[in-house]
């Protein structure tokens, strides 16, 4: 792979990992550093990864942070320096996403339509919130097929891929 393309691929993977991480949570900072620790594939310093990053040492820092108390970063001290390295755990976040929707915004979010619809003062609101009350019902039952179907299904954790 010539140097270019390289760089192109690297780039490319920490904007996804920034992009995934994003979407579970995470803020785009804490994205970019654990990236750049699961590519690097050996343990870093903060001063490393401020100059890899061209973060702040301060905003490394607290990301670091956040991404140890997650687990998704591990640390050995050497002296008085502590060098960090990514846990690849994509596989564990992604399955409790499903989990984690229904009971923090899907449940919530369907008591409240619920409630308003018990107000509801007119047929129109009432019609608007019972569509709105239908579709949560409908994702509610999808997000409970697919946490029990990762509960059951061993034939891709047994093999590790598809």
């Amino acid at each position: 792979m010539t140097m270019k393309k390289e760089k192109h691929q690297n780039k490319r993977f920490i904007e996804l990992v920034e992009r995934l991480l994003e979407r579970w949570g995470y803020n785009r900072t804490e994205g970019k550093i654990y990236a750049v620790l699961l590519m690097n594939g050996k343990p870093m310093t903060i001063s490393e990864l401020a100059k890899s990053t061209g973060l702040s040492r301060s905003s490394v820092s607290i990301a670091l942070s956040n991404l140890s108390r997650e687990y998704l970063v591990t640390y050995r001290k050497e002296g008085k320096t502590k060098y960090f390295s990514a846990v690849p755990v994509f596989l564990e976040k992604f399955l409790k996403q499903p989990q984690e929707m229904l009971e923090r915004e899907v449940l919530p979010l369907k008591k409240v339509v619920e409630s308003l619809l018990e107000s509801a003062e007119s047929d129109e609101k009432r019609a608007t919130y019972e569509a709105i009350l239908s579709d949560l019902s409908t994702l509610e039952c999808v997000l409970k097929r697919l946490i029990e179907f990762e509960e059951r299904d061993e034939l891709c954790f047994k093999k590790g891929s598809s």
